[in-house]
């Protein structure tokens, strides 16, 4: 971990496969994130357009009191190939123009899992924050015969899919609290393998042919 005024960095293993994490509430490390994925990307001549992971995380009404009926999002994940943002957009005072174009580049695909909520919850945040289409990875992936893999959980997908085992997005850790100012070891790496995953299976499956 490295830990500086602007933005905290994290690398996580997962099986041998190196996540490079920043955290964030500073819109110059976040414009500096997306200039250089997306120039490493053209400069890689990658044969697809950009394939974003997205997660995006909230708190639980009960953390409040009273309870808030509907929280906006706290905190926005974005991985492009084992590149991880998370930005702590309840820390925010403003976000760079270039992430709000980033998020409707109609040229970008964004990817995730259980995520009919996430623009909703963008919407809400003070930012008001818009983003393209959200796929479903879930929608798209087939288990070795071919058969839909639509109503199984993360982890049978993500051992299914990429032949990993015992890859779990905790209940516990995605109902915490997501508006404290250092997030917990363990709710970076849930939402970094979540945000990688997304990308990863989004790429295999090339859905920016959907």
């Amino acid at each position: 971990m490295g830990e500086y005024k602007t933005h905290q960095v994290y690398f996580i293993d997962f099986f041998g496969q190196n996540l490079d994490v920043t955290q964030t509430d500073t819109p110059s490390i976040i414009r500096r994130w997306i200039h250089n994925e997306v120039y490493l990307h053209r400069r890689s001549r990658a044969s697809h357009p950009v394939v974003v992971g997205v997660g995006v995380q909230w708190t639980p009404s009960w953390y409040f009191s009273p309870p808030a009926h509907d929280r906006a999002a706290d905190t926005l994940q974005l991985c492009v190939g084992t590149s991880i943002l998370i930005v702590q957009l309840s820390y925010c005072n403003r976000l760079p123009l270039v992430l709000r174009r980033f998020l409707t580049n109609p040229d970008t695909t964004f990817v995730g899992f259980w995520n009919s909520q996430d623009a909703r919850k963008l919407e809400m945040s003070r930012h008001q924050l818009e983003i393209g289409e959200l796929l479903d990875v879930r929608k798209y992936v087939a288990d070795s015969e071919g058969r839909s893999m639509r109503g199984r959980s993360f982890e049978k997908i993500v051992e299914e899919c990429m032949g990993l085992e015992g890859v779990k997005l905790e209940r516990k850790i995605s109902k915490s609290d997501w508006s404290v100012d250092y997030l917990s070891k363990e709710q970076i790496i849930q939402v970094s393998v979540d945000a990688y995953v997304s990308c990863k299976l989004g790429v295999d499956s090339r859905l920016w042919q959907v």
